[in-house]
């Protein structure tokens, strides 16, 4: 019994950060309106989430190995739980962003973690259990959304924080109670240095595109300058020094390989666009289609079940088709969904009999489902290539889809505040991303096909 508890402490960790991770985006158009700012300062309240991700998920495996892995889960918890209570109470959005950041390091913390404490609470049924405890993440997505638009719609946005923290609470108790520390502990390096860097280089990046939105001025030139440059820094002292580190927060020797190239690029590519677009599309919902705030949290659904339920059936296929077919074949029914999403002129009298709920629903569907046949082949490729360093490819991987995120959500508020009306800017954004997406295809045929592999 006690081991199956465990497993739902686990399990309502990872479940909370993936619903903040979704949830806030429901709430920018409250964020505008109470903290009189813009869309710009909205949208770091998911950019700086996804950096303070970047920064904690390679380093909390690390630090649990090396401190025990209850005192890292119980820091994370109280980080977690401790910044949803700042971030309900903040006075400003600048605050709101800060406590955002830190909502991030706490819970991006949860996953290595806790799946730590799930594979020593099932050893002999380890992989069953965490296969089962990352199904969980998925689910985030749909109640995410959701939640939020009821909350907001109810009560208040400071209420989609301030409902972390009774969970937080029982689950920090629990923990003290149930959860016994590792029995050995491995001194492991921890690359702090490599992490701020990277982190530092995407922060004066985003600043960048802040500010040049911001102030088309001669100060506003030389501001975006400097930013650029420190940024171009950053990451300069960054490559150095993981070509060096021993234990590098990235492998970056595996990019010298252009099939490890290509699937890294291609995931950061994939992780703006994902990104990028479903933490926009309930403001695209409220400020140009005039829908409800509970209304904006529900069309995003449509694209968890379509996503799931097409990612189960291809990750069945990809023996037969390989990884190539099933990459472009998703990028192309992302691309004709997204391009359909910006510009309901388009819709044609199909937008016109359905309704503009019904509409918006089956389009976020179409997208879904072209995630959910790209991904089961974006996650295996090139694995085959070096099968003894999965852990770093998939590190990697996840690493560089979670800075096209970072990256995504920036870019497309650049393009909204520079454009005359909401409508004209989420219409250039969504076929924008498009256009990456189906710019990106070359990319697919440097990855290996997957089925000579199978086959042999």
């Amino acid at each position: 019994m006690r081991r199956y508890l465990i497993f739902v402490i686990a399990g309502f960790s990872l479940l909370m950060h993936s619903i903040d991770s979704t949830i806030v985006a429901v709430a920018f158009p409250n964020f505008i309106r109470e903290f009189d700012t813009n869309v710009l300062w909205a949208a770091w309240t998911i950019s700086v989430f996804f950096i303070g991700v970047i920064i904690a998920m390679p380093l909390a495996g690390s630090l649990s190995d090396t401190f025990g892995r209850k005192k890292v889960f119980l820091i994370s918890l109280g980080l977690f739980t401790g910044s949803s209570l700042a971030c309900g109470l903040a006075p400003n959005i600048y605050t709101l962003v800060v406590f955002r950041f830190l909502q991030g390091i706490g819970g991006s913390s949860f996953l290595p973690t806790a799946s730590g404490i799930v594979s020593d609470a099932f050893p002999k049924s380890r992989d069953r259990a965490i296969g089962l405890f990352t199904s969980i993440y998925p689910i985030g997505g749909i109640v995410g959304p959701n939640l939020g638009g009821w909350i907001v719609s109810r009560f208040s946005w400071r209420s989609i924080f301030y409902i972390n923290l009774p969970i937080g609470l029982v689950l920090t108790g629990l923990t003290m109670v149930l959860l016994s520390d590792s029995k050995t502990f491995h001194r492991r390096r921890i690359d702090i240095a490599g992490a701020s860097l990277m982190s530092g280089g995407l922060l004066f990046l985003m600043f960048a595109l802040n500010i040049v939105s911001e102030r088309p001025s001669p100060a506003g030139v030389f501001l975006t300058a400097a930013f650029l440059t420190a940024s171009f820094f950053f990451f300069l002292f960054f490559f150095r020094r993981e070509r060096k580190e021993e234990k590098p927060i990235l492998d970056l020797a595996l990019l010298r390989s252009s099939p490890f190239l290509a699937a890294n690029i291609m995931n950061m590519v994939l992780g703006a666009v994902i990104f990028g677009l479903f933490s926009f599309i309930p403001l695209y919902a409220t400020s140009v289609h005039g829908l409800s705030t509970m209304m904006s949290g529900m069309i995003l659904t449509p694209r968890s079940l379509g996503s799931m339920a097409a990612s189960m059936i291809m990750s069945f296929q990809l023996r037969r088709y390989g990884y190539r077919l099933p990459m472009v074949a998703g990028i192309c029914v992302m691309s004709f969904g997204t391009i359909l999403l910006g510009d309901d002129l388009l819709w044609g009298s199909m937008g016109k009999r359905w309704g503009t709920v019904e509409m918006l629903s089956f389009l976020i569907l179409i997208v879904g489902i072209g995630i959910g046949i790209m991904l089961p082949a974006a996650n295996n490729a090139c694995i085959e290539l070096m099968p003894d360093k999965v852990a770093t490819i998939v590190g990697l991987r996840n690493t560089f889809r979670t800075v096209g995120g970072a990256l995504g959500v920036p870019v497309i508020t650049f393009v909204l505040h520079l454009s005359s009306n909401p409508h004209t800017g989420f219409r250039t954004a969504f076929i924008s991303f498009a256009l990456a997406l189906m710019f990106s295809i070359p990319l697919v045929f440097l990855m290996p096909d997957g089925r000579k592999e199978w086959g042999r």
